[in-house]
């Protein structure tokens, strides 16, 4: 009895530690499919029950590491989502389920990319040059609208966004590089 209880300790012990680490991906790709964050944090709740009460059903032979245990926990989520979008259908209006489900993969993809991305976006940021990053930083960390920035600034409106959108895609670019370099070194 004793041998069954410490097993299921070190089970529940590996489930806390693998879940800490999945965490906030596991929000982020809920989140994704549910953009109301109450609807969100209730599937995420749901979730994160069902998938403790499951933990046997892990397989941890089959699996690879931290990103196996994540593939699970999202496979979870999307059938938790799934299931809290065809109670919600009845309310209002929502995806296809072919949508949802190219959503749910695309977001799985860009989640397991996220440790690299703010790294890489840190880098790519270094390289542009100084009124850019002060234009970026003035546009997403500020409180200023864009029309306060470009009225303090002599600037357009539409030269601003102008601008926004050029170095978001540099931005976007230069990260995919990053990761790509990333990935062909490993």
């Amino acid at each position: 009895m004793k041998e069954n209880s410490k097993q299921q300790d070190l089970k529940q012990e590996r489930f806390l530690v693998e879940f800490t680490k999945i965490r906030s991906p596991l929000y982020g790709y809920i989140f994704s499919l549910i953009p109301h964050r109450d609807d969100a944090e209730d599937v995420f709740q749901r979730t994160s029950l069902i998938l403790f009460q499951k933990i046997d059903q892990f397989d941890e032979n089959h699996s690879e590491g931290e990103s196996g245990f994540f593939s699970w926990a999202c496979g979870v989520a999307f059938y938790e989502v799934k299931n809290f979008l065809r109670v919600a259908s009845r309310k209002r209006v929502q995806f296809r389920q072919d949508l949802m489900q190219q959503i749910a993969d695309e977001r799985i993809e860009s989640l397991k990319q996220s440790d690299q991305r703010l790294p890489a976006l840190q880098s790519c940021l270094q390289k542009l040059q100084q009124k850019d990053r002060e234009l970026l930083h003035q546009a997403y960390q500020s409180c200023n609208s864009i029309q306060e920035i470009a009225l303090d600034s002599g600037k357009a409106v539409q030269s601003l966004y102008n601008r926004l959108n050029i170095l978001r895609r540099q931005l976007a670019r230069c990260i995919s590089q990053q990761i790509a370099i990333s990935e062909e070194q490993s």
